[in-house]
């Protein structure tokens, strides 16, 4: 995908969620208990186990550590490997080689492995913190829990011997009561709760956006092998009103299960491919703001989004998937932005909700654009589609009622590569 428009303006645009790409998969618990399961895959095995079970200890630690009852030492040290290297770039959560690890087949600029947006985004998750908290968010992603200890038995864990230590992690890491402060992950998606009323009176009048300098009644004309998409901001309440918000979106390999990114030799062959697209909210003031997105035909992803204009994270680790057919125009949702509600927890919530009301876009299509009103339909959304992880932050979203997408049933070859 081309991370072109995602660090718009500081040296581009940073897509977020949510870009990116053959051993055997198998399925694990995904998030906890409650959310589908997303295809995962098996450690490198050029790494040996002793290397593994040394390198995953750094997260166990007197006053830390991780926790999924029933899961044995092994499995951590495994989940806590390929997190390392997902989190460094270096593979997929699908456990292949990135696609912008060959530069024969994309080019690195395009692939945001180069110029200013691959060193920002590469020096900002190559060491340091944020690439510590990305490893965290996949091991918690995968279902395990980080338990903070009282300070009590940690001092009396600091005071065991090797031996005693070793014993005392290969038994905690899976049992099933433990003591301390926890922090899970068991949904993805925004709480009713933190939406609240998204039926009710808009915060401004409703509008229809196709692109700049384009007139909302101006006919919106296909390409042979190009749909459209739509969405809409959606602003209900005094909590959304006059925020703005952003939407990713990628192409998407589903059997490579990586992003498709723009060739090393799109120029000289005239490839038009959309290979990503930012959506902005053009009108805040608007309550409902419509817009119209023209895609190549495929399967794409929704990589990222934000409370604002500027996508610094990635949904790698599971995104919302769709595809899209040449004549199709397909209502993707509703997109609210939450900044500060009261979520279930009682703690204060922000980001970006979701809803489906496709009537209302359908009617305030129907006044500038009847022809796209008269053939708008549903999108089949799928969640669970994970990629390569190129951004500062690296997570999963779900699309709230959609249902698991199918793990494929063989894992594609990888591509002729140079080794990460």
């Amino acid at each position: 995908m081309r991370l072109l428009s995602l660090l718009a303006g500081a040296a581009a645009s940073i897509v977020f969620a949510q870009p990116a790409l053959a051993q055997a998969t198998m399925m694990v618990p995904v998030g906890g208990t409650a959310p589908a399961a997303v295809a995962q895959h098996p450690v490198d095995p050029k790494d040996s186990a002793e290397e593994i079970a040394k390198d995953a200890a750094r997260d166990l630690r007197d006053d830390r550590f991780y926790n999924k009852p029933g899961a044995t030492r092994a499995q951590y040290d495994s989940d806590w490997q390929e997190c390392r290297l997902i989190a460094r770039g270096s593979r997929t959560p699908a456990g292949t080689i990135p696609y912008y690890y060959n530069p024969a087949v994309v080019s690195p600029v395009a692939a945001g492995v180069g110029g200013a947006l691959g060193g920002l985004i590469g020096g900002m998750i190559a060491e340091g913190e944020q690439r510590r908290t990305n490893r965290r968010n996949c091991l918690l992603i995968r279902g395990w829990r980080q338990v903070e200890v009282p300070n009590e038995t940690a001092q009396r864990v600091r005071a065991m011997s090797d031996s005693e230590r070793s014993n005392y992690f290969n038994t905690i890491v899976g049992a099933q009561d433990v003591a301390g402060e926890i922090t899970e992950r068991t949904s993805f998606s925004m709480s009713p709760a933190a939406l609240g009323k998204v039926d009710g009176p808009l915060s401004g009048p409703e509008s229809v956006f196709l692109g700049k300098k384009v007139a909302a009644t101006e006919p919106v004309k296909l390409e042979d092998n190009e749909g459209a998409v739509v969405l809409a901001f959606r602003r209900p309440n005094e909590l959304s009103a006059g925020r703005a918000a952003a939407i990713s979106i990628a192409r998407y390999d589903p059997e490579y299960q990586d992003l498709e990114y723009r060739p090393k030799d799109w120029k000289a062959t005239g490839d038009k491919t959309t290979y990503g697209s930012q959506v902005v909210s053009n009108d805040r003031k608007a309550g409902l703001e419509v817009q119209v997105v023209k895609l190549t035909a495929g399967d794409y992803v929704l990589s990222g989004q934000a409370l604002g204009k500027i996508i610094l994270s990635t949904n790698c680790f599971g995104a919302p998937t769709f595809h899209v057919g040449a004549g199709e125009v397909l209502y993707l949702g509703d997109f609210i932005p939450v900044s500060g509600a009261i979520g279930a927890d009682g703690k204060k919530v922000y980001g970006i909700g979701y809803t489906n009301m496709i009537e209302d876009s359908r009617r305030v299509l129907a006044s500038s654009q009847p022809a796209l009103a008269s053939v708008l339909k549903a999108a089949e959304i799928r969640n669970g589609a994970t990629y390569a992880c190129s951004a500062v932050t690296m997570d999963r979203w779900d699309i709230a009622g959609a249902p698991a997408l199918q793990a494929p049933t063989a894992a594609a070859d990888q591509p002729a590569t140079s080794t990460p």
